[in-house]
């Protein structure tokens, strides 16, 4: 009785963090959504993947941003330096295994694929980052 008891009370508390943590991303989305609309430029909280040769791959935690010439994506990681992605492919957005986040499928031009898991809410904008053509390509 007293495991069943545990179990009830472990899933209530797993609710409420996912209720709670739902809601502190949706609103920050709206905040940076907000800045943007204002003008400001706001750099996109992600997770990225690539390869980086043969077999060795990134993956990492960063903010895909505009470059510093205002042209370009730059993608920038703590304690690493800032990577500078091409611009120009084509993306998909799919779910991801997280709950209120999406993977953004980008196909550069030179044909590398960069994975990135980001919120809802941000997708649209870190596929203009990226300089994809049009809303049709995703």
């Amino acid at each position: 009785m007293i495991t069943i008891v545990g179990f009830a009370v472990l899933v209530l508390v797993a609710l409420l963090a996912g209720t709670l943590m739902r809601r502190t991303v949706a609103r920050r989305a709206a905040g940076r959504s907000a800045a943007v609309s204002g003008g400001a430029v706001v750099a996109v909280p992600c997770q990225a993947r690539w390869r980086q040769g043969a077999r060795r791959r990134f993956f990492g935690y960063g903010k895909l941003g505009a470059g510093p010439d205002g042209a370009g994506a730059v993608f920038k990681a703590p304690l690493r330096p800032a990577v500078r992605l091409p611009v120009g492919g084509r993306a998909a957005v799919r779910d991801s295994w997280r709950p209120g986040m999406r993977v953004l499928e980008y196909r550069a031009p030179d044909g590398r694929r960069i994975d990135f898991q980001l919120y809802d809410a941000e997708a649209e904008r870190a596929a203009r980052l990226l300089g994809v053509p049009e809303r049709g390509d995703w």
